[in-house]
């Protein structure tokens, strides 16, 4: 694909996935959408995004993954919406998309591909656009993963957002298998939950301690999918800190003391749980 772009150019990006330390859901929106709390912060495992002018029309090449080429993809999605909102109508796009990140996991890996392509986009097809806008037109968790932080507190639907500074965190990531699509998760949900106490969190993470997250989709998609119980048990079982479900599942997620502590874990973990997807991460 490279030898389609225009002039040679070809943008470059990581698509970090993300993990929710705690998910409050308010209240119901009158638009549909749920008002929520969450502290979100991106981790290392990522995927690769690139992207590249050529003649005419949107194109996708996936590898490590089987997702559509067409607008089910949300990166082509993005690349489509930005360049309709650009009135590049002439201006074609080549992408590139290698997968790291479960899909419908609960880690936010489709909306940071299509942050990825936005960002590759505003270099490569410059406009006068409100991308923040654009972000929330086609997902919740895109405007985070745009703003670029490495950590933020999300309001609203999660496009209102407030930096946090973390301290580095060494992560084990679980992964059963089962996709569970947002809509799925909130439709589950069982109770609306009290707005998470930040400045507690925070005091519990710097000191390691357990920081007792709370995710209020958890119990609706563990009653749907015991598996994501499993696994919390099993992250537990390793010594493991603040073991819950990230986002809408099913990925969960578990705190270690260190980054060679959590790629332990995450090896005993693979060993007796094979067809679970487990990986080692940290904060970025």
């Amino acid at each position: 694909m490279r030898g389609d772009a225009v002039g040679g150019v070809r943008i470059d990006e990581r698509a970090h996935a993300k993990v929710n330390l705690g998910l409050s859901v308010l209240a119901r929106r009158g638009d549909g959408y749920h008002e929520i709390e969450s502290l979100m912060a991106r981790v290392s495992l990522a995927d690769d995004v690139r992207v590249a002018r050529r003649g005419a029309g949107v194109a996708i090449v996936v590898d490590g993954a089987d997702l559509p080429t067409d607008d089910r993809n949300l990166a082509v999605r993005a690349a489509r919406r930005y360049l309709e909102a650009a009135g590049a109508g002439d201006v074609g796009v080549a992408i590139e998309l290698t997968k790291r990140i479960p899909i419908a996991a609960g880690l936010g890996g489709g909306s940071s591909d299509a942050a990825a392509v936005l960002r590759a986009l505003r270099v490569l097809v410059p406009a006068d656009l409100e991308l923040d806008r654009l972000a929330l037109e086609l997902g919740s968790d895109v405007p985070f993963f745009l703003a670029g932080h490495a950590a933020a507190l999300a309001r609203g639907r999660g496009e209102r957002l407030e930096p946090v500074s973390l301290p580095k965190l060494a992560l084990v990531l679980a992964y059963p298998g089962e996709a569970v699509s947002a809509a799925e998760a909130y439709g589950a949900l069982q109770s609306f939950t009290s707005r998470p106490r930040l400045d507690a969190l925070l005091e519990k993470l710097r000191a390691g301690a357990e920081p007792g997250f709370v995710n209020a989709l958890q119990p609706g998609v563990v009653r749907a999918y015991p598996v994501v119980r499993e696994v919390i048990k099993a992250l537990r079982a390793e010594g493991l800190r603040g073991a819950s479900m990230s986002g809408s599942g099913s990925c969960c997620l578990a705190l270690a003391p260190d980054r060679a502590e959590a790629q332990d874990a995450a090896q005993r973990l693979r060993a007796a749980h094979p067809r679970w997807t487990v990986v080692a991460a940290e904060s970025v």
